[in-house]
């Protein structure tokens, strides 16, 4: 009986600098390392051949949130000590209000930007963020736009698992719906696009939100959870990595 040979390409990250940064997520100076991510051919999950650099990341040392090489540049322009803090939240569900600007909106912080005006303010703020905190709202958003019908039950579930995960908030949620529905990507070719900047805690952290999502009503069918397998595929993740996420997701009673 001839063997399974398993084989095919994954990111190896490497340190090629260190050194203070401004991390938003921490609103504070915090050191930084930033990461050099080299495509490998790899046997049985083996790097062995390298196959060239796919980018480079920042990730900050303290929160290990990380962002787009881009943020070493920036300099925040207001005082981040009087800067107002999210309200506690006292429901267990979020509240859906039907005035989306009525909604707690994520605290990010402004930047001088002058090097780059041409570019909208919106887009700087969000390649500002997290690439975990993107990377999942996005993700998230895909998912609820899957079956082409979006409803308040949802919508709540988002708030939640999206505060649950990365501790943010979502502003003007309808008007994100409808940026993800105009581009109309694949949520597999996204998740590609985006696992160079994701380290390893980020791509759990996608997963089980994703997971989260695939529990909210009670049962997770055959089709989430192959659905759930083929993210961590486009994450490069390992099989049993995955495995053990979905193992460690509670359906609700």
């Amino acid at each position: 009986m001839l063997g399974f040979i398993i084989f095919g390409t994954r990111g190896v990250r490497s340190t090629v600098e260190q050194g203070q940064f401004y991390c938003p997520q921490c609103d504070g100076q915090k050191p930084y390392k930033l990461k050099k991510v080299t495509q490998f051919f790899t046997l049985y999950f083996i790097p062995l051949i390298p196959l060239g650099s796919k980018g480079k990341y920042v990730e900050c040392q303290n929160c290990k949130n990380t962002y787009i090489e881009r943020i070493l540049e920036m300099k925040p322009t207001i005082d981040v000590s009087e800067r107002p803090q999210p309200k506690p939240q006292v429901e267990s569900r979020p509240r859906i209000d039907s005035n989306p600007q009525t909604e707690t909106v994520e605290q990010i912080p402004s930047y001088d930007t002058s090097a780059d005006d041409e570019k909208p303010r919106q887009r700087q703020e969000e390649e500002l963020m997290p690439a975990k905190q993107r990377a999942i709202k996005k993700l998230l958003i895909m998912m609820i736009l899957a079956d082409g019908v979006v409803d308040d039950q949802e919508i709540s579930v988002f708030h939640k698992v999206y505060k649950d995960i990365t501790g943010a908030y979502v502003g003007n949620i309808y008007h994100e719906i409808d940026v993800v529905k105009g581009k109309r990507e694949k949520p597999e070719e996204y998740l590609k696009s985006v696992a160079t900047f994701l380290n390893e805690e980020g791509k759990r952290d996608v997963i089980k939100a994703c997971m989260m999502i695939a529990a909210a009503d009670g049962d997770i069918d055959p089709s989430e959870l192959k659905m759930v397998k083929k993210f961590g595929e486009a994450l490069e993740m390992r099989p049993a990595e995955v495995k053990a996420i979905i193992d460690q997701v509670i359906i609700p009673a």
